[in-house]
């Protein structure tokens, strides 16, 4: 994926800051990527791989990488951080393990159950939230209760504002019910991964590389981060039944149980995401790309505990 705010970056300042924090310059590049971030992976002149990440500066990044520091050092598979970010000049740049090679995991409800317990072991083992700095505000499609108080909040990857696009009317309408169940929170924050796409997960065959975009780290209540995770693991298109799969991993490695109402909740928090994704698309005048049905979206809705949108009983 590919984004009109990943900042554009001259070697020659990328060199002199390779120069300040390893006291080498580059040699040369090995591979440039990123989405709302440049991600360059450089050769350094003394022979030593890195991966510089650059992408506009947000306080929320330093919290971010206490978290990626916080795992790489209890053992989770993710690329060891460097240092923390430094603003230049507005740019948040950072350094990490250049630990290249992997795949994505294919479609299939395999994969479902072992992304959804690898989800729930990176919740189990992340920091608290008061160990870290804040990590808000969210990330755009984790963002359904906005102040002031709209249904849509503002994309990272678009300037238009969603609210000023109505059709389908059932895109809004869905949206409204997902987000009224969201303003109940089932519980306390945790941390986990905001943005937990295949494609952030590299594996080697049936082994474990790399997790992937530490940026996306957030604070939420447990059944949101794996509600979404669900609904957008498998390219942003997760079908029903792969949704439901994974979250029975996930709950399975969570170690607690977990009641009707979280579960309910965690289907919420994933509509709401497909939801956001569809009105995206079709306010960027890509609504082919919106792979969000109306039968979908319904069938989501009822394991949310709707039907027909009335509610169904909540647990005592």
């Amino acid at each position: 994926m590919g984004s009109s705010r990943t900042p554009e970056v001259d070697i020659g300042l990328l060199s002199s800051w390779c120069q300040q924090q390893y006291d080498s310059s580059i040699d040369h590049i090995i591979f440039e990527g990123g989405y709302s971030s440049s991600v360059v992976g450089v050769m350094l002149v003394n022979g030593n791989p890195v991966v510089v990440k650059i992408r506009p500066w947000n306080d929320r990044l330093s919290a971010c990488w206490q978290v990626q520091h916080h795992m790489s050092n209890s053992g989770f598979t993710c690329p060891t951080p460097h240092a923390p970010p430094e603003n230049y000049s507005g740019l948040a740049v950072s350094f990490e393990e250049y630990r290249p090679g992997g795949q994505k995991l294919p479609r299939g409800l395999a994969s479902a159950t072992k992304l959804g317990s690898l989800l729930a072991k990176l919740v189990r083992m992340a920091p608290r939230v008061d160990q870290v700095g804040s990590l808000q505000p969210d990330v755009g499609f984790l963002r359904w209760n906005t102040t002031p108080k709209k249904l849509w909040p503002l994309a990272t990857d678009t300037e238009a504002d969603l609210n000023g696009f109505t059709k389908p009317k059932w895109i809004d309408e869905y949206a409204s019910i997902a987000s009224a169940r969201l303003a109940e929170s089932p519980g306390p924050l945790v941390i986990g991964h905001g943005d937990w796409w295949s494609e952030n997960i590299r594996w080697d065959g049936q082994k474990l590389l790399a997790v992937d975009d530490w940026d996306s780290c957030v604070a939420l209540p447990e059944p949101a981060i794996a509600g979404v995770a669900s609904a957008l693991f498998a390219d942003g298109e997760s079908t029903v039944e792969e949704s439901v799969t994974f979250l029975d991993a996930y709950i399975r490695e969570s170690g607690h149980v977990w009641r009707l109402s979280d579960v309910q909740f965690a289907w919420a928090a994933g509509l709401w995401a497909r939801l956001f994704d569809a009105r995206k698309h079709t306010a960027m005048g890509l609504a082919q790309a919106a792979t969000l049905t109306r039968t979908e979206a319904t069938d989501r809705l009822k394991y949310a505990g709707f039907y027909e949108h009335r509610p169904f009983s909540p647990d005592p």
